[in-house]
């Protein structure tokens, strides 16, 4: 009992020891990074008045002038000359819906025209078109053959109309559905879908919710995706994006309105359509007789101007300060839709935040690293990572003096039941995801080691251009990786509230957030305190 005594005296010493020298090793100006900074950033950020900081808007406006003020009282340069901004033009092209329209066209009466919006899901971007033809019901639109369910075995639906209602019939215990995937609350339905209705050789396909969705309108449950799918952009100058496959359909997600005026005078409701085919689990698919369908489609173009938010610390040393370390974060949303202003508190007023609050620390320094540290606020995400893109194409600083980009996109949240689903991976309390491209194993050492150093965990789970999100690719740190710099993406997770009104500032856990800003603050000071310039030793042009 003595000796265990003594050997446990031991230990503490030992182990309180190697406390104190890690402390001794703490990377300066961390603790300038405080989880109330945070909090008063986001909450000025994900404010209802700035109505979502959706692009070509005065909230993104607003959330800009904000940051610029911010970064004045830290010091920090303007990277654009005397601007702190950095203009850039964009193409918008939208479906303008005073002239698109849907006409149910019946061999005797009177043409109904139904003016509500159209999401133009397949060719992608909207594209001007009139589409005329015989219409088929086809059910759900799915062909489940290990399941002995299939709403095309009875149609022909080559060169006609297809009427097609979201989401799958029940299980047959009555408890969820027949394939939980085609569950009509998970946008990840409609993707599934579309798969099948792709190959089906009709002229059209026109979705619309099912009766027991509970909403109408795309608008009313995706209302992020409904504004992607109404509009496209590119960058001026760029091609038109529009991706057309061969004999592939027009796809378009409508109101159910259209359904109940194809439906009028069959002898059938859509509801009652779905109540038939659930109730036995049998298709029930067949030709709206006497009538036609006529799609028209007209497409509105206008020009518009974004800015980029760049401001600098310059280096210490009189060669290094010529290299840079990048941090980004996008400061745009999706703006207001049918259920209530889209706030984006995760999205990305977190990312938004974090980057405030390292300048912050790195202001405060009294010796600044060897390397200069620029930070980039930048708009367009949500709409094709335009402003990456475009700065990318036109640095502000060389990119080949860019040593590395650190890049925050949504880092608010913990994993919790009522936000995650198994389409939505979460991290933990302490935890984060960390997107890695590989392309420098130096770098990875520098973060495994401050990994080692702090109780947040870096997961790297999501990483890879294999990972069926596609994270990779989908934040702005991706035009840095296609220009050969190696990369860091930190995220907590896609939770249930992303892109809805649901992500509010509420559920930001602010100490989470103070620890992975700091994460990144200790990487950045390490590489940019490095005598020799980290090695890229996997290029992505080389992959």
């Amino acid at each position: 009992m003595n000796h265990f005594i003594k050997y446990l005296i031991i230990i503490i010493i030992i182990t309180s020891c190697q406390v104190t020298l890690h402390a001794q090793k703490k990377v300066p100006g961390s603790d300038m990074i405080t989880s109330v900074d945070l909090e008063s950033y986001v909450s000025f950020l994900a404010s209802p008045l700035l109505k979502g900081r959706k692009n070509n808007s005065p909230g993104l406006d607003i959330a800009q002038q904000f940051i610029i003020s911010q970064a004045k009282i830290m010091r920090l340069k303007p990277a654009n000359g005397t601007s702190y901004m950095q203009p850039f033009s964009m193409m918008n092209y939208m479906i303008d819906n005073e002239k698109s329209m849907i006409q149910v066209i019946p061999d005797k009466g009177d043409t109904v025209t139904i003016q509500k919006p159209i999401y133009q899901v397949i060719p992608t971007g909207p594209s001007d078109f009139t589409i005329e033809g015989d219409i088929v019901f086809a059910g759900y639109g799915i062909k489940l053959g290990m399941y002995g369910y299939d709403d095309f075995a009875d149609i022909n639906p080559e060169g006609k109309i297809l009427l097609v209602m979201l989401g799958s019939p029940p299980a047959k215990d009555g408890k969820g559905y027949l394939i939980e995937d085609y569950n009509p609350s998970s946008f990840m339905s409609i993707q599934l879908k579309l798969t099948g209705l792709m190959f089906s050789k009709a002229k059209a396909v026109i979705i619309v919710p099912d009766p027991k969705s509970g909403y109408s309108s795309l608008e009313e449950k995706f209302s992020g995706i409904a504004g992607e799918l109404n509009s496209a952009r590119s960058l001026k100058g760029e091609k038109r994006p529009i991706l057309q496959l061969p004999n592939m359909p027009k796809i378009l997600i409508v109101h159910s309105q259209v359904a109940d005026e194809i439906l009028k005078g069959s002898g059938y409701t859509l509801e009652s359509l779905q109540n038939m085919i659930d109730s036995k689990i049998k298709p029930n698919s067949f030709t709206i007789k006497d009538k036609k369908l006529k799609i028209t489609e007209t497409v509105k173009t206008e020009e518009i101007t974004l800015n980029n938010i760049a401001a600098y610390i310059e280096g210490s040393d009189p060669v290094l300060k010529n290299e840079y370390v990048v941090f980004s974060a996008h400061v745009d949303h999706i703006g207001e839709s049918a259920r209530g202003i889209n706030v984006g508190a995760d999205d990305n007023a977190s990312g938004c935040a974090a980057l405030l609050s390292i300048a912050k620390a790195f202001s405060s320094l009294e010796k600044k690293p060897l390397r200069s540290l620029l930070f980039l606020w930048v708009s367009g995400e949500e709409i094709g990572l335009c402003g990456s893109k475009y700065y990318s194409n036109n640095p502000l600083v060389p990119l080949e003096n860019t040593v590395v980009n650190l890049n925050a996109d949504m880092i608010g949240r913990v994993k919790g039941k009522a936000d995650t689903s198994d389409q939505n991976p979460m991290s933990g309390p302490n935890e984060v995801f960390v997107i890695s491209d590989n392309q420098s194993k130096e770098l990875m050492a520098i973060a495994e080691s401050v990994d080692a150093g702090t109780i947040l965990d870096f997961n790297y789970d999501l990483s890879g251009t294999d990972h069926p999100l596609q994270l990779f690719s989908r934040s702005d740190h991706y035009n840095f990786v296609v220009k050969d710099i190696p990369i860091l993406f930190f995220l907590t997770g896609l939770h249930t509230d992303y892109h809805t009104p649901k992500d509010v500032i509420e559920k930001i856990d602010f100490n989470k957030m103070e620890l992975i800003a700091r994460s990144m603050y200790e990487i950045g000071y390490n590489v940019a305190n490095q005598k020799n310039r980290i090695v890229v030793d996997n290029p992505f042009s080389s992959w």
